[in-house]
């Protein structure tokens, strides 16, 4: 009895610090809001971040500090914040349409390298909807298949054994490529290798040495794809295709 009433006790005070948990990050994003109307973006940015360092994170959280960061002209991390919450809402129309403003504020145009279509559909596809949202379509194709393959087997009409089998099977079909999409969509989301320069400008070399060759220079806002690390040093490519090393400390990855 004494272990169970310790149990109960613990786990009531559990929920009761879980709960005011949550209650201070919705009193510090309120606070964070009401800063941002005030056009006080520091403050806002500040408890912004202060949420996110319990590692609370959210498309509206990611949105609203990518807002702040933009009114203070900084277009880096504007870019990276709304990318992160591009990452958890990719149909969001408002997200879409900030992180296009903020990247016509960039210096660099770059022209992106042709990509087969086969490439271009799949990544369309895939981003049509969140990890989440392609694993709750999994889910959904699973439970709807197997319970009209169930009305197949027990119902006595012709009819309904007919509709339960063609859409049962249907839907196990098609719950084959929804959980490859929602496999490559969570693959992309965990091992992110895509990053945007934060420093004003940065000479790429084609060594990781600060007397290697210079290559070219990007700027701040910038998005690359990482394609390997050495040390203090990271390997990059941009859009067009071409590659060559920065600082780590210069970007940081989405």
């Amino acid at each position: 009895m004494r272990l169970n009433r310790l149990f109960f006790f613990l786990l009531m005070f559990n929920s009761v610090v879980m709960l005011a948990d949550k209650t201070d990050l919705r009193s510090t994003f309120d606070s964070a809001n009401a800063a941002y109307s005030k056009a006080d973006y520091k403050k806002a940015i500040a408890l912004y971040e202060e949420i996110l360092a319990y590692d609370k994170e959210s498309s509206s959280l990611y949105f609203n500090l990518g807002n702040a960061y933009m009114k203070s002209n900084e277009i880096g991390k504007a870019i990276l914040n709304y990318e992160r919450a591009k990452k958890l809402t990719p149909q969001d129309e408002d997200i879409n349409n900030n992180l296009t403003l903020a990247n016509q504020k960039t210096e660099d145009k770059i022209e992106a390298a042709p990509k087969l279509f086969f490439a271009q559909w799949e990544n369309g596809v895939t981003d049509i909807v969140s990890e989440k949202g392609w694993s709750i379509v999994f889910i959904a194709c699973i439970a709807l298949g197997f319970l009209l393959i169930t009305i197949y087997v027990i119902s006595r009409h012709k009819s309904f054994r007919q509709f339960g089998f063609f859409m049962g099977i249907t839907l196990l079909i098609i719950s084959i490529p929804v959980f490859f999409m929602a496999a490559s969509k969570y693959e992309n989301t965990l091992n992110s290798n895509t990053a945007v320069i934060l420093s004003p400008s940065v000479t790429v070399t084609g060594a990781p040495d600060e007397k290697g060759t210079k290559l070219f220079i990007l700027h701040e806002g910038t998005k690359v794809i990482v394609t390997k690390t050495d040390d203090d040093w990271s390997e990059i490519r941009i859009v067009n295709g071409n590659v060559g090393w920065v600082k780590t400390s210069v970007l940081e990855k989405i």
